[in-house]
């Protein structure tokens, strides 16, 4: 059984790994960021990441990339429902992010915040997510839990 004082030894140990294994020298990324997501409606998603690249262990295998991206996520469903959003992003190997979303149909909207953990590798990211609604604006169309996938195409 996992303890407070084992998980706290873990992130220690973890911080301490991170410090001795200096990446290369950041270099700026920018790039389309596309996927998909969702559990039970599908959303596409599509954005502009600006961002920073590290090559971790001096390796171009492993890559760790996080920034800003600015985007938008969009379904069809009984009606084409659209969803502009900002997200930031950390990624390496470990991913996590924060979104910010507009949902709408453009007759009801709806305001959600986004948390997200999950791996990426490669310039592809795979998380698991949850949306919170900012107030109770009653909204047909958002996922609960959302599992989404995308990938970064540096330009």
């Amino acid at each position: 059984m996992i303890t407070w004082k084992n998980l706290l030894q873990l992130i220690v140990i973890l911080c301490i790994a991170v410090q001795k294994c200096e990446g290369k020298e950041d270099k700026p990324v920018e790039g389309i960021v596309v996927g998909i997501n969702g559990t039970e409606y599908v959303y596409y998603d599509i954005g502009y990441c600006f961002g920073k690249r590290t090559d971790w262990f001096s390796s171009e295998m492993l890559k760790g990339y996080g920034g800003l991206t600015v985007g938008m996520e969009i379904s069809k469903q009984d009606k084409i429902i659209i969803a502009p959003k900002m997200a930031y992003s950390i990624n390496m190997f470990l991913s996590f992010g924060v979104n910010v979303l507009y949902y709408t149909d453009l007759t009801k909207a709806t305001l959600q915040f986004r948390p997200e953990i999950g791996a990426s590798a490669f310039g592809i990211r795979a998380v698991f997510g949850r949306n919170f609604s900012v107030g109770n604006y009653e909204f047909k169309g958002v996922n609960k839990n959302n599992y989404a996938i995308t990938v970064l195409i540096p330009l």
